[in-house]
């Protein structure tokens, strides 16, 4: 936490205390995606720049993933409007590191054709943003929204069709202009099997700068079952975990022209 800010805060507001924000992973994550849309300014760099502490000890742990299951029914379903059953949601964080720069990353995310960069990923991929998405890439913009709709392609012909919600803002952290953003499906997906079902999904990402890349962390909350029975959490969580990290090597070849 940088000193000038919070004592500027102090002086003007009758001495009150700076912000406070969890320091551990798993409650760190969902506190969150809860802020992304409602928090203040000040309560999110505070939650980012202990994440970014929390990196530093834990960076290579986390890049093989960590369980994490805490998200509340009362967040997500301010978030979806959908009064949603998380009695079976499993949540994984996994961090990883992006060769490009903040700026790159979120040009790719934002402005880039999907289906180019995620090539076969995809049988089709719309998406319709709420204002200027360059607006925000050039951080002319602190927020923007967006509603995707798409096909995902998966192994052995799955496919999955979703509509999901996306939400991004920029942030002033201790290590300069930082992105958190967070999404979530609308309504369960259409799967082209009987024996699958994706009922809710729920994701926060954070992009920070470093040391001329991007360090991230993603945390993805699912509830699927296979027919009528929860899918198995240890399956359940190597897919998510091996989901967004499959996904951070395709974008990594994109940034790096590979």
């Amino acid at each position: 936490m940088r000193a000038i800010p919070w004592l500027l805060s102090l002086s003007l507001l009758g001495c009150r205390p700076p912000p406070e924000a969890p320091a551990e992973l798993e409650e760190l994550t969902a506190w969150l995606f809860e802020k992304v849309r409602d928090g203040s300014d000040e309560e999110l760099t505070v939650g980012v720049d202990n994440l970014d502490a929390w990196l530093d000890r834990h960076f290579d742990e986390a890049t093989e993933g960590y369980t994490v299951d805490n998200l509340s029914e009362a967040v997500a379903g301010e978030a979806d409007g959908r009064d949603p059953d998380l009695s079976d949601l499993v949540g994984a964080s996994v961090a990883t590191v992006l060769s490009g720069s903040l700026t790159e990353v979120e040009r790719t995310h934002l402005l880039a054709n999907q289906m180019k960069v995620f090539e076969g990923e995809y049988n089709s991929f719309d998406r319709t943003f709420d204002g200027d998405p360059s607006c925000f890439v050039d951080q002319e913009c602190a927020t923007e929204g967006a509603r995707t709709q798409s096909v995902n392609n998966y192994p052995l012909g799955l496919e999955l069709g979703v509509d999901f919600r996306t939400e991004w803002r920029w942030i002033e952290a201790a290590d300069g202009p930082t992105v958190v953003y967070r999404t979530w499906l609308r309504r369960p997906a259409d799967v082209n099997v009987d024996w699958l079902a994706v009922n809710y999904q729920y994701f926060v990402g954070v992009n920070m700068p470093h040391n001329g890349k991007t360090r991230r962390l993603q945390t993805t909350w699912i509830a699927a079952s296979l027919g009528d029975t929860p899918v198995p959490e240890d399956m359940a969580l190597n897919m998510v975990v091996d989901g967004m990290v499959g996904s951070d090597e395709t974008l990594n070849e994109w940034l790096t022209g590979e």
